[in-house]
């Protein structure tokens, strides 16, 4: 028994699937290389384009498309007993079908599925809290921080959304972006922060949508842990109603008077 190590790639993590099948290796672990520790025995695999798409066309084929996305979405979060899991339930998927995922059961049936709800949860959060703003270049550009790694799902959702628009989708908390033409999408590795110089007119638009927000509010009716249920805090600090700053609203009356001298 040995750890192995990859590149952190899907196609990696592919990769390492194949080579345990066709070699007969049974790892104690299976790490990206970045965050390898210092261990008795850990052997590199490398990634292989043509030995990823024979795997992930074999779980399609064998097992069924929805366990393939399945397998996807569950590697992209951050847990790291993620891949020893999603082997583990690959290996039980060419066993027994499409019907995987019902064997709960299965300690490691349980771990995928609830990786799987995590990762697709935030990135569903993220559809309708991502905000962008337009810069001075005409591209739109939108700051995001996810616990999961989910800028992919992210961004095909926004290819889909904006298919016609330039735009920049900037994950500071894994330091990569997903810059799209109008006609596709690449992701890059990026700096933390970005300096991002805002169109013309970009601070009213911001204004405005900020009246809207508050004009829907009813004070009266205000639920704050029902809120903080349905849009997580850490979700705000990227969120320009909640980090828009509100000019400041005078007193009525004798009272406003006195205060301005």
């Amino acid at each position: 028994m040995t750890a192995l190590v990859f590149d952190g790639s899907f196609d990696g993590f592919l990769s390492v699937v194949h080579a345990c099948y066709y070699e007969k290796l049974d790892p104690i672990s299976i790490q990206p290389a970045e965050i390898l520790t210092l261990m008795d025995e850990a052997r590199y695999i490398e990634t292989h384009q043509a030995n990823a798409a024979q795997v992930y066309a074999a779980i399609k084929n064998k097992i069924s498309p929805e366990v393939a996305y399945t397998v996807y979405v569950a590697s992209l979060s951050p847990e790291e007993d993620r891949y020893t899991a999603l082997l583990a339930y690959i290996r039980l998927g060419f066993k027994v079908g499409h019907m995987v995922g019902s064997h709960l059961q299965v300690e490691y049936v349980r771990r995928v599925r609830d990786l799987h709800r995590q990762a697709a949860g935030e990135a569903h959060l993220l559809f309708g809290f991502s905000r962008f703003v337009e810069t001075a270049s005409g591209v739109f550009y939108c700051q995001i921080t996810p616990r999961n790694n989910v800028l992919p799902l992210v961004a095909d959702h926004f290819t889909r959304r904006f298919m016609n628009q330039q735009w920049i989708i900037h994950d500071k908390a894994h330091n990569q972006a997903a810059v799209y033409d109008g006609k596709s999408y690449v992701i890059a590795q990026n700096p933390g922060d970005a300096d991002v110089t805002l169109a013309a007119h970009e601070e009213e638009t911001q204004d405005l949508w900020v009246a809207f927000w508050d004009a829907l509010s009813i004070e009266s009716r205000k639920n704050w842990k029902l809120q903080r249920q349905l849009l997580p805090i850490y979700f705000r600090k990227n969120m320009t109603e909640f980090t828009r700053q509100r000019p400041i609203k005078k007193p009525p009356g004798d009272i406003g008077r006195f205060i301005e001298g």
